[in-house]
């Protein structure tokens, strides 16, 4: 569970929210609640009351000069009570990310734990397994799904999500 003051950036995915509408209403207690469909460049980031001018300038730098991004969620994959659609191409949301941490080496993604950590758009998370079976196979039905990136947000939790700041790629 996230603690008030968590930060985060990602990559809003509206399309994906629109094609998993079905799915959330049906699993309501295991889908992804009060931030908008996503993929994650770097969770946790920043404390929140480290968020300061010299950040969100760095940030917008960086941000302004990534090109918007093409992708395709193309698969629906669950590892446990884990279910989630998968990018195509990644490559380039990879170097993203890569981009990020290296601006901030000292901060890890998902504090450590997880091995491996690709980008990818969460569905549900801690479901038993019979349901995440269940919400991998009414997912996969929502997919391929083309979708245009074309911004990040730093997003705060202060009682629920919240919008700090927009980024948009490529300074548009």
């Amino acid at each position: 569970m996230a603690r008030e003051g968590r930060t985060g950036l990602v990559i809003p995915v509206p399309a994906a929210d629109a094609a998993l509408a079905p799915v959330a209403e049906r699993y309501p207690h295991v889908v992804r609640d009060g931030v908008p469909a996503h993929l994650s460049v770097l969770y946790p980031f920043l404390a929140a009351e480290e968020l300061d001018t010299g950040v969100v300038t760095t940030l917008r730098a960086l941000f302004d000069r990534q090109p918007p991004l093409r992708v395709v969620l193309d698969r629906c994959h669950r590892q446990g009570g884990f279910v989630y659609l998968v990018p195509e191409p990644m490559d380039a949301l990879r170097e993203l990310t890569d981009r990020v941490r290296r601006g901030w080496p000292h901060l890890v993604p998902y504090e450590g734990r997880y091995d491996l950590v690709d980008p990818h758009v969460t569905v549900a998370m801690g479901a038993e397994e019979e349901t995440a079976a269940a919400l991998r196979r009414e997912a996969a039905e929502s997919v391929p799904l083309t979708v245009e990136l074309g911004e990040a947000w730093l997003v705060v939790l202060r009682q629920r999500w919240q919008l700090h700041e927009r980024f948009v790629f490529g300074g548009q």
